[in-house]
């Protein structure tokens, strides 16, 4: 409302002509004084009403609750959430509270953060001389626990000199160390690398590798290998150490020889270990043929042995028709205690409980085998349907 009143106020002083004399250069300067005492009052207003505007317009005066407020780090609609930039669970992590993710959302992907149009809160922090500003500020803080007296903000020029001066120390003292101790002990070979090419060669052939360097899984089918010596042939032998098996006896195929360190003879050897096992070969029979004949005490040994053997076969057959009939007496004495038990227990229950005797359940002995087969036989059970059938 005030300021279409001052609207309509300066058309009418631009219709009337007095704010052209305003507006001159002498009353801009303050050459030209006010006529009367009207034009100091309309003047005065106007300021007043200037003044009142300004304080309107000027933000954080009024606070008005469904005014919306900026944030600091308000995004405009145009802008992808920094949560959306990739949807891997197990990629940067987002502070929802802080709306910060401070690592590359990009990193698992493969691309460049230089590429991609945010790489993280932290991208920034980390470009330039961050690192070697932070290295230094390392240095300088250790510098001063050993004595010196160096300050990255008070004299940054000497700690720069002073680091570099280290640096060149460190490396030298490094390079020296190293060739005394290969002075001492030698070893010049080991430490020479490779060329890059076999280093860093690259191939599409996915192929997996054991400890031991063998193939595991690859395009090829993996060869099984021993992990001993093979095809190692020693001694001039043609044929390697168990090639020829004979009578649960590991030898060499070319010579027939059994001896693992044997030298070879060829085929003069192989004609003599075949003569040798005909020979063995035929002297048992030359034995069996050659047998002497029994003479009568040892026939008489022989048919007592066979006598003896025979009255024990009769005598356990005797003992085990014996065990069995005794088996068979202390049964029946079981199922008969058992039975008397049965019918003392029947006679018991039918009398009242305060005229019971005095029984006890506990057993000082434990139950042999023909006691436990009688309470089998003796056992009534309710849940069988011939049990009815039983006193029949």
């Amino acid at each position: 409302a005030k300021r279409t009143l001052k609207a309509q106020k300066l058309q009418e002083e631009l219709a009337s002509g007095k704010l052209g004399r305003v507006n001159s250069p002498r009353h801009q300067w303050g050459e030209e004084e006010p006529n009367s005492q009207t034009e100091r009052d309309h003047n005065s207003e106007d300021e007043d009403e200037d003044k009142y505007a300004d304080d309107i317009d000027m933000p954080g005066q009024n606070f008005d609750s469904k005014r919306r407020i900026t944030v600091r780090n308000l995004r405009i609609r145009e802008d992808i959430a920094k949560y959306l930039r990739n949807l891997d669970p197990n990629s940067a992590y987002y502070d929802p509270k802080t709306r910060a993710m401070r690592e590359n959302p990009y990193a698992n992907t493969g691309k460049n953060p230089d590429e991609v149009g945010y790489a993280g809160d932290n991208f920034v922090r980390y470009t330039g001389d961050t690192i070697s500003m932070a290295q230094t500020q390392l240095f300088a803080w250790e510098a001063y626990d050993k004595g010196s007296e160096v300050h990255l903000q008070a004299d940054p020029t000497k700690l720069e000199l002073l680091y570099k001066s280290f640096k060149v120390k460190k490396e030298d003292f490094k390079a020296e160390q190293k060739e005394s101790i290969l002075e001492k002990y030698g070893g010049q070979e080991h430490l020479d690398a490779p060329p890059a090419e076999l280093l860093l060669a690259q191939t599409e052939d996915y192929v997996e590798y054991s400890r031991h360097g063998t193939v595991i899984k690859g395009q090829e089918k993996a060869i099984a290998c021993s992990k001993y010596e093979e095809d190692v042939k020693i001694n001039n032998h043609t044929c390697i150490w168990g090639s020829y098996w004979k009578e649960g006896k590991w030898g060499y195929k070319c010579c027939h020889s059994f001896v693992k360190y044997s030298y070879c003879t060829g085929e003069a050897g192989k004609e003599i270990a075949n003569t040798e096992a005909s020979l063995l070969e035929e002297e048992p029979r030359e034995e069996e043929h050659m047998t002497k004949p029994k003479t009568l005490m040892e026939i008489h040994q022989e048919k007592q042995k066979e006598k003896k053997k025979k009255q024990r076969k009769k005598s356990s057959n005797s003992d085990s028709e014996g065990e069995e009939k005794k088996k068979q007496e202390k049964l029946k004495k079981a199922l008969n205690a058992e039975e008397a038990r049965l019918l003392h227990v029947k006679e018991i229950m039918q009398l009242d409980e305060r005229k019971r005797p005095y029984n006890s359940i506990y057993e000082p002995r434990e139950p042999t085998e023909e006691e436990m087969e009688a309470y089998r036989m003796k056992r009534q059970r309710p849940d069988d349907p011939m049990a009815s059938f039983l006193g029949q």
